[in-house]
């Protein structure tokens, strides 16, 4: 199967308390376990905020998939500029690769990897390597779900100054809990919630959800709306412990 998604959104709604770390929403990109070949999409978005300051955020992304018969492997990219009163700055960035073995079998071992920067949070450097095990404990004609977990190691580089910069190297815990359901013909619900912590600080998590409605319009046009809510018990730098993300979009696929 070979199929290509080019993502515009129509409105980008961000409710702007910036989130101290971004969370990949890989389960997004997944297809059906009979899907074989190459999968594809194309992102694009635009925001337009007003503070102090009138700040333009236009982004992109790109993800590619393989699914051989027994494996899976996922990339996926993304870049964001931001304008503030007309000065364009790079804003922040990720890469993310991931493989899934023996997708199709109940338990499948995965391996992963991600680099990240976001110099509006002022983190310099990210990177992480880990690898868990994925149940997949439902699989229904018009739902699915599953849960994964294992352990990753997690470099961070922060600067919180000109001349001070703050380094942190952690082993932590993450899980996720993901559900998908067709509620009918022209309408489709992804529901995920994930949750990283280190294993001596398990009760002072990171805690993400992440929910994808998705509203079929004619056969190669739909309409999705991205609600994102993410709780960091203990943020590095100075921000709320709470962030949350509203994003609505067309989807063409070709």
């Amino acid at each position: 199967m070979h199929r290509i998604s080019v993502l515009i959104p129509i409105l980008f709604l961000a409710i702007t308390f910036p989130a101290t770390a971004q969370v990949l929403n890989v389960e997004q990109v997944r297809a059906d376990s009979d899907t074989t070949g190459w999968v594809g999409e194309l992102g694009f978005d635009l925001s337009l905020n007003k503070f102090n300051d009138r700040v333009l955020k236009t982004g992109g992304e790109a993800n590619a998939s393989y699914f051989s018969h027994l494996h899976q492997y996922i990339l996926l990219t993304q870049l964001d500029i931001v304008t503030v009163d007309g000065n364009p700055l790079v804003s922040d960035g990720y890469s993310h690769l991931r493989a899934t073995l023996l997708r199709k079998k109940p338990l499948s071992p995965e391996l992963f990897t991600q680099y990240q920067y976001n110099n509006n949070l002022d983190l310099k450097n990210r990177a992480l390597a880990g690898a868990g095990v994925r149940y997949n404990f439902l699989n229904g004609e018009s739902i699915s779900g599953s849960f994964s977990t294992g352990l990753m190691a997690e470099y961070e580089e922060w600067e919180l100054s000109d001349t001070e910069t703050v380094e942190n190297t952690f082993l932590k815990s993450t899980s996720n809990l993901v559900i998908r359901g067709q509620l009918n013909p022209q309408a489709s619900l992804t529901l995920i919630g994930y949750y990283q912590a280190r294993p001596d600080r398990f009760f002072e998590p990171r805690v993400t959800s992440e929910n994808r409605l998705t509203l079929r319009i004619s056969e190669r046009l739909s309409f999705r709306v991205n609600f994102t809510l993410m709780y960091d018990t203990d943020p590095v730098i100075d921000v709320p412990n709470l962030t949350y993300e509203l994003k609505n979009g067309l989807v063409f696929t070709l």
